[in-house]
């Protein structure tokens, strides 16, 4: 691997001084915490000897290649993060080498080598020859940069949000699935999310706006995330679950096991959502003239003006429930007996599950 250099990086500037900065254990800077640049920079001109000028090295590249950049020193050590969405690194000095902390670390590739207790962060230790490849650096600080940060609001990031009552039902009934919907329960609330009854399912909301819930079927259990074609499906997890789901999409499981192995994974996905969420990224739908309209429903249509009149005032979304439900059906004859049985509904304004 190419090595960059430990002496490396941007020039000091002439300002900056040691003299007043107290060295703590390991030779690390003790800066006063603060939000911006400027602490960053008190904080990389106080580290000791050859560490400065990898501070200087890694500051530059993350300024180069992270868009939106945000900066600040907490417990004595450098934090940077995107924008809306938290920090994804921060470094210490120790005094053998200057660590990196990859808050979503077990989300990058390749795997950084430095394990963590942290089951979602992983480390990289640079010591006095330099950085050993520059390139899978900064490899690492745009994917990171791209994953949702961590929150600082509390030691081990966001707070955990409590079961809701009106949900206990549900994960108390028994079933096959009722050992595998405990363990994403205790995934889901520990998203900070808050979690409500829908459709008799536990959703997990962000202020009133739907992010993921939970659900089962004869031959998997799943995790669906509302948004889910929006999405990086970085492990190939996520599945669509019929050709008609536009935004929705399902990390489903058969067993404990496997909920439990991939857990740092489905925390990942959660804080995506969640992040998406919070940018306020949509999903762009088809308009409701792009769906196929069965033959026999535009013939019952001709022969009804009312009917024809009664749908197009529907909202778009009872228009697509009725269009995909009655196209739904493979034989015409079965297409006829579905829309006999709700022309009544359509009249009275209402939609396929009102």
């Amino acid at each position: 691997m190419a090595r960059t250099p430990g002496t490396r990086g941007r020039s000091p500037s002439k300002k900056a001084t040691t003299k007043s900065v107290k060295l703590l254990s390991g030779g690390n800077p003790q800066i006063p915490k603060g939000d911006g640049n400027a602490p960053v920079q008190a904080y990389i001109a106080a580290m000791p000897g050859w560490k400065r000028a990898i501070g200087e090295r890694l500051d530059a590249l993350i300024e180069q290649h992270v868009p939106k950049l945000q900066k600040a020193v907490k417990w004595n050590s450098p934090f940077y993060g995107v924008e809306g969405q938290g920090w994804f690194l921060a470094t210490h000095v120790f005094t053998q080498f200057v660590r990196i902390t990859w808050f979503q670390g077990r989300s990058l590739k390749p795997l950084p080598r430095g394990p963590s207790k942290d089951p979602n962060a992983r480390y990289l230790d640079i010591r006095e020859g330099g950085i050993e490849d520059e390139k899978q650096l900064v490899s690492w600080i745009k994917q990171a940069a791209a994953l949702p940060g961590w929150s600082t609001h509390t030691p081990s990031g966001p707070p955990r949000s409590g079961p809701n009552p009106k949900v206990e039902w549900f994960f108390a009934k028994e079933g096959p699935w009722q050992e595998c919907y405990t363990r994403l329960r205790e995934r889901a609330l520990e998203s900070g999310l808050a979690e409500e009854l829908k459709w008799g399912h536990p959703c997990y909301t962000l202020k009133g706006k739907n992010i993921f819930l939970i659900h089962g079927f004869k031959d998997y259990c799943a995790l669906l995330f509302h948004k889910g074609a929006l999405l990086k499906d970085d492990h190939k997890l996520l599945v669509q679950q019929t050709a008609n789901v536009q935004s929705a999409r399902q990390i489903r499981f058969t067993s404990e096991r496997q909920i439990k192995d991939l857990a740092p994974v489905i925390r990942s996905y959660m804080q995506q959502a969640i992040a998406l969420e919070q940018a306020g990224d949509q999903v762009l739908l088809k308009k409701t003239a792009e769906f196929d309209m069965p033959a026999e429903f535009a013939k019952a249509m001709e022969q009804m003006p009312e009917l024809k009149k009664a749908f197009h005032a529907l909202t778009p979304g009872r228009q697509r429930g009725y269009l995909l439900f009655f196209g739904g059906a493979k034989q015409s004859k079965t297409r006829e007996v579905r829309i006999e049985k709700h022309v009544g509904r359509i009249l009275a304004g209402k939609g396929l599950n009102d």
